[in-house]
């Protein structure tokens, strides 16, 4: 059933914040009211390590969509991503005596064990249960069953305090509140994913601008989450390193850059005018830019790769590799992964998701995690004023009348022990 309720979602990335409206039509699908986007400040390698800047920008660009949209926004989701995230695994378990059933109550309080637990390696920002076990068997719907054992494995996904910390703070001064923090790369599976692709073997790859994450399903379930900080600026000051401004670096790259120098014609060269009066163009063979971008591309690639190989699910990625992100967007990159891996690739979208007659803009990549986090939003983003009490006449006091008699003094005991009783209740 269609609802009136907004859903507003921010990507903090490392060289853009974007900001993002949706409605959900009746089948489920996003329409999108308005996207604003703002250069990065405060931001490094996918964290907020300047909360006053980045809320600055923030502020600016949930301002601008509220008036775009014409709707005033009170709260947004924010998505979690950063070089610190990774993952561990965790098992809880219970003896149960005489053959009990299971719970969902039960189950609800082996996750909370696993998600309050302390550990030294991070703080614990979300847990995602795997397969669940009864009396060593696995099960996938232990609720109601009758056994002596159950147990449960986790995937936990953990990183620095002041990653959260930060960008609570952030959202705190811009005056908007904070209903949660996704990890963003797993809200993009959502959009990105077939059930089917995370049941057979899957590796979701995004390339950003500092950072590239990687997260691998098997049998349905989220097995390994790694960021590494590498990303499309790297690319881009190697290739600044031809004596180039990196805005004019950034801007080969996007236009003419090749992960395959074997696809580029050795006699093609762009020429570019100097912006040094009197000084000849600069000539740049495009099969030398393809030496430099695929040199770095394949050093990216080499690091996700032994990443895959930790997480032990190198040979079983049936549905091979999936990629998203602006970095993703390079000349043949799905090339080289496929013959360096020797896996099937494919670009990522999340059209599926978005409702018939969508503007074309908002099918880029670039907006899926944006896209996955809308798409679990259940929470109404508009702003709603909290309603004053009304304020009521003094009630007019009673002379006092002074009374000795019994009844009376048992009436006084009895009204000052409802008295005690709402005192030790507030």
């Amino acid at each position: 059933m269609e609802t009136n309720n907004i859903y507003v979602a921010l990507n903090i990335g490392s060289s853009e914040i974007v900001a993002m409206a949706a409605e959900r039509n009746e089948e489920g699908q996003l329409r999108i009211l308005g996207v604003e986007h703002g250069t990065s400040e405060g931001v490094r390698y996918g964290e907020i390590i300047n909360p006053s800047s980045t809320s600055a920008v923030v502020s600016r660009l949930l301002k601008l969509l509220q008036n775009r949209i014409g709707c005033e926004i009170g709260q947004a989701y924010v998505g979690l991503n950063g070089r610190s995230l990774k993952t561990l695994k965790a098992n809880n378990g219970r003896q149960l005596d005489n053959g009990e059933e299971v719970t969902d109550k039960l189950l609800q309080e082996m996750f909370n064990e696993v998600r309050n637990a302390k550990t030294e390696q991070g703080e614990i920002f979300e847990v995602y249960m795997q397969e669940t076990k009864v009396d060593d068997e696995t099960e996938p719907s232990p609720i109601g069953c009758f056994c002596e054992k159950i147990t449960a494995q986790y995937r936990v996904i953990l990183g620095k305090p002041e990653q959260k910390i930060n960008l609570e703070r952030c959202l705190e001064r811009t005056g908007f509140n904070l209903i949660q923090t996704p990890i963003q790369i797993v809200a993009a599976s959502n959009a990105l994913l077939s059930t089917i692709e995370k049941e057979q073997g899957c590796a979701l790859i995004d390339f950003g601008a500092h950072c590239t994450s990687i997260a691998i399903f098997h049998h349905g379930y989220l097995r390994y989450l790694s960021v590494i900080p590498l990303g499309g600026k790297n690319i881009t000051k190697d290739i600044a390193s031809l004596e180039l401004t990196e805005n004019i670096a950034e801007e080969i790259k996007v236009r003419w850059a090749n992960a395959l120098k074997s696809e580029v014609s050795p006699t093609q060269r762009i020429s570019l005018k100097s912006e040094i009066a009197g000084m000849e163009p600069k000539r740049i063979p495009l099969q030398t830019l393809a030496y430099i971008t695929e040199a770095r591309a394949s050093e990216i690639l080499d690091t996700v790769w032994m990443h895959i190989e930790k997480s032990g699910l190198a040979t079983h990625l049936g549905a091979g590799i999936v990629i998203t992100g602006n970095a993703s967007k390079l000349q043949n990159l799905d090339v080289l992964i496929q013959q360096r891996m020797k896996l099937p690739v494919r670009v990522g979208t999340h059209s599926l998701h978005l409702e018939d007659g969508t503007d074309e803009r908002y099918h880029d990549i670039a907006y899926s995690p944006l896209i996955g986090i809308l798409l679990a939003a259940d929470v109404d983003c508009s702003y709603i004023e909290e309603e004053k009490p009304v304020a009521t006449a003094k009630p007019v006091k009673e002379p006092k009348i002074k009374r000795n008699n019994v009844l009376n003094k048992f009436g006084n005991k009895l009204a000052s022990g409802f008295e005690s009783l709402f005192k030790d209740e507030g």
